[in-house]
């Protein structure tokens, strides 16, 4: 198995999981497909790399930042005369390291913005896992706050959450999925009311509404009816583009791996949709924006992502 192989093999099975890592992933395959066919000739380079890596970047068709990755090395390349096979690849080298950058900084901003959100002593509920939210959190420690987080099964990436936040001194309390959307309604009690809730995002369109782990939809849902602030935290290399990304439907095994299959069947979304309407900002590298916003503002930083 060649390394490549290797890469694809982990980001299908979750070994390598969570948009930015994905990103990063499929940057790589593209740096060692390039490799790979440095012998073909300049259009024909051109079109396969493009076409593999193009490819590559649909493993997880609902996190659109590897399919920005890959639309932003080859807008950037399509800028330049290109002599020779050799100067292409050099050329791919850069604006794939210059993406990865541009993603490092953008998430140090994005925490930054975030912890603006946080108020000293908030209960505050995050669903699954995202490294966005848990760096807000964790850089907000200081102002002595409160987390409850669900579990997230089937694959239990709140587990992540909770022993992330707990290693870093934030008091911590994870809960069952089932219980969220009750949890954080006012009939759990006084003493369990949120302050606010916030959750990470695979992908954000252009209205601003957003797709992320299965349970965020009744998460939004319960904060909308039970007026409880709902909080996005995203890059806006996050933005489906071309506004039709599918919701990924995964292998029933990961919910039972000895079910009889002639009995009955399993549905098992990774994700769901989280509407507009149900958001009351989104965190990102360019402050806490206004769903409605998202548009003008990726239009105004970032043109490439439209350009095909």
């Amino acid at each position: 198995m060649n390394k490549i192989q290797k890469i694809i093999i982990n980001i299908k099975n979750l070994k390598i999981q969570g948009a930015t890592d994905v990103c990063l992933a499929t940057l790589e395959i593209l740096k060692l497909t390039a490799e790979q066919n440095q012998r073909l000739a300049l259009n024909q380079f051109l079109r396969r790399t493009k076409k593999i890596a193009e490819q590559t970047s649909l493993i997880r068709a609902t996190e659109p930042m590897a399919q920005n990755a890959i639309k932003y090395v080859f807008y950037k390349l399509g800028n330049h005369e290109l002599n020779n096979t050799l100067e292409a690849i050099k050329l791919i080298y850069k604006y794939s390291d210059e993406f990865a950058r541009l993603l490092k900084n953008n998430k140090k901003q994005l925490f930054k913005n975030g912890v603006v959100v946080i108020k000293k002593g908030d209960k505050i509920f995050t669903h699954c896992h995202s490294s966005a939210v848990e760096n807000i959190l964790i850089n907000s420690k200081n102002k002595k706050i409160k987390v409850f987080n669900t579990e997230t099964r089937p694959l239990f990436q709140g587990r992540i959450t909770a022993q992330k936040l707990t290693e870093a001194g934030i008091d911590t309390t994870m809960l069952v999925d089932s219980a969220a959307d009750f949890f954080i309604s006012k009939h759990s009690g006084e003493k369990l009311m949120m302050d606010k809730v916030v959750i990470g995002c695979d992908s954000i369109s252009w209205d601003g509404s957003v797709i992320n782990k299965i349970g965020s939809y009744g998460i939004g849902l319960a904060s909308k009816y039970n007026k409880i602030p709902f909080y996005i935290a995203g890059n806006l290399f996050k933005v489906d583009s071309d506004n039709i990304v599918n919701i990924e439907i995964r292998e029933d095994s990961e919910v039972w791996k000895k079910k009889d299959k002639k009995h009955f069947d399993i549905i098992n979304f990774a994700f769901d949709y989280v509407p507009a309407e149900f958001i009351t900002g989104i965190i990102c590298e360019f402050g806490i924006i206004r769903p409605q916003d998202v548009k003008k503002i990726v239009l105004k930083n970032y043109p490439w992502l439209i350009k095909k």
